[in-house]
């Protein structure tokens, strides 16, 4: 977190408790006692013991909020769950805002994620920020003309999967007549036409796009739509495609994070996917909805209940759910749907795809209440805010389809108005032609056991055997000295990735059953071939002289065969 927020410019102040047997910090970190009085022999430990566990809490936090709001901090970042209310009762006092993470608690009146959309200056990164989506944005409607961008040329890089929306907004550049130069797997800087518009990278499916070549004289933009927990690989990849803008489809929360200036950029409707010409009166579903697990797994517990909740009050015929299905599949449901809800999921607080395709379908949209939702569409009038009792919200919607209709109809109307993805390509002409290149100073040597490991962008967590030097190296991840770590944090498939350096790798057996995703190797790494063939039998080896890179093929947010997208725009 301090590596990160630092990295964007970001003015960082540490407040830190301290035991009353520990020494106070020093190099400018704010130290507040745990306990008081501190010291005092015998008698400051009685005093201590005498003290009741709830007076002596709350003193505590008064001392860190008071701590907190004098170091001119405007944004509190609680880095546990029991230093929330200290952040909250600082931030109150200073008129600022609370970082907290999707696992803790709202911080109430004082929670930036809630805040940011319509406060844009509490989440303000200091490379700044774009005028589209703000508040103050009063665009009026209007209907992008095909063709009008005739002659324009630009470099799009993305993993093509049926479900990254870079594909929609592929489409509307050359609807637009955007000469479009698509790469879906690596790109050359050397080779970009110089008068090239602009070069706009999508988060996709990892791998991330491997970049080459110096850093043309042309803008660089890239497109991220996750949240938190993409968001660390996403500021890598910032300044691995040498970003000289980033585009936020939501969580716009998170901008103080951000490297490069941040810009609103939302989904869009596909007008080429969804039509909405059946009248809901005339469709077959009542509800329907397209997602990952509906039914079982994953942080989708809302979502869950959502569907076997409906799935015990309503006939199976007159409900549309599906898992795994392909754009059109999903785009037949919807368009047979009267209502759709929808449901982020609990590890971000994402302006979901599922919103813009609700409303592209004519449907109705019942969704839960996403930060910023409300300044792209109108709640009440456009769609309905999801209520805890979703079957009687639905059954509500379904006794009166006059005004169910009505819904659909005005944001249907709303949303072609101006949020289709060829408004999305008139937005990204003016970021394009206002932005300023950026100099990225973050690309470095590295050793060779570290470049490898960071060619995956999205490992977060490594623990090595032997390699010290990661530390120093990576400074963006978390790196753990395996030989060091509590048992519990190395049981199998607990950490992400493991590095080791060794010749003989026998013995090290339980650290390599820790990894779920990656293993790393320098050395001859004996007794590995062995280890594999009994434990991991799937598992993808790629070697490189002594270097070794060993895929688990864990499921993750990641490309496979079947996925791909053929190059083709109408595919």
């Amino acid at each position: 977190m301090l590596h990160a927020l630092e990295r964007a410019g970001n003015r960082i102040s540490e407040v830190r408790v301290v035991s009353p047997s520990a020494p106070m910090p020093e190099g400018g970190i704010v130290g507040v006692p745990s306990r008081r009085p501190r010291g005092g022999g015998k008698l400051g430990s009685l005093v201590r013991r005498l003290q009741p566990e709830s007076w002596r809490l709350s003193d505590l936090q008064r001392r860190l909020a008071e701590a907190a709001a004098g170091t001119g901090a405007r944004l509190f970042l609680p880095v546990s769950t029991n230093l929330l209310p200290a952040a909250v009762e600082a931030a109150r006092r200073v008129d600022g805002a609370v970082m907290r993470t999707p696992s803790q608690p709202s911080a109430g009146d004082v929670d930036l994620i809630d805040l940011a959309p319509k406060r844009p200056e509490l989440a303000m990164p200091p490379a700044g920020v774009g005028r589209f989506h703000m508040p103050d944005d009063d665009r009026a409607p209007y209907r992008p003309e095909p063709g009008r961008y005739r002659g324009r040329k630009v470099l799009m890089a993305y993993r093509k999967t049926d479900s990254n929306p870079g594909k929609y907004l592929e489409e509307a550049l050359r609807r637009a007549g955007v000469e479009v130069r698509l790469e879906t797997d690596a790109v050359d800087f050397d080779t970009v036409e110089p008068d090239t518009d602009f070069v706009l990278f999508v988060e996709g499916p990892y791998p991330a796009i491997d970049v080459t070549g110096e850093t043309p004289d042309i803008p660089i933009l890239f497109w991220f739509h996750h949240g938190e927990h993409h968001l660390q690989a996403n500021l890598r990849l910032v300044d691995r495609y040498r970003a000289d803008a980033a585009l936020m489809a939501h969580s716009w929360h998170l901008a103080h994070w951000v490297q490069a200036p941040v810009h609103r950029f939302p989904f869009g409707i596909p007008i080429e996917l969804l039509e909405g010409r059946k009248q809901l009166a005339d469709r077959r579903f009542d509800v329907a909805m397209v997602g990952a697990k509906l039914w079982e797994g994953g942080p989708y517990t809302r979502r869950q209940q959502i569907v076997a909740e409906l799935e015990a009050t309503f006939p199976s015929e007159r409900l549309g759910f599906a898992e795994n299905v392909k754009a059109k599949e999903m785009a037949a449901l919807y368009e047979e749907a009267r209502i759709i809800p929808n449901e982020g999921g609990t590890r971000h607080f994402p302006i979901t795809m599922r919103v813009f395709e609700a409303i592209a379908a004519r449907a109705v949209l019942i969704t839960d209440d996403l930060p910023g939702t409300d300044l792209l569409f109108e709640p009440g009038k456009h769609y309905l805010v999801l209520e805890d009792d979703i079957v009687s919200q639905v059954k509500s919607v379904l006794s009166d389809l006059d005004n169910a209709q009505k819904i659909a109809d005005a944001a249907w109307e709303h949303a072609h108005g101006r949020h289709t993805y060829d408004h999305r390509v008139d937005e990204l002409f003016e970021i394009g032609s206002g932005v300023t290149k950026r100099e990225v100073s973050y690309l470095r040597p590295k050793t060779e056991l570290a470049a490898l490991i960071d060619r995956d962008a999205e490992v977060q967590r490594v623990a090595h055997i032997g390699c010290p030097e990661l530390w120093e190296e990576l400074p963006s991840r978390q790196v753990f000295d395996a030989e060091t770590l509590e048992a519990e944090r190395l049981a199998p498939q607990k950490m992400e990735t493991v590095a080791i350096r060794a010749d003989d790798v026998s013995g090290y057996r339980d650290v390599m059953r820790a990894a779920r995703r990656y293993l790393y190797f320098e050395g001859k790494a004996a007794g590995l071939e062995e280890y594999l063939a009994e434990e991991q039998p799937q598992a993808q080896v790629e070697r490189s002289g002594d270097l070794i890179r060993v895929d688990l093929l864990a499921e993750s947010y990641r490309v496979l065969p079947h996925e791909i997208v053929d190059d083709d725009p109408r595919s």
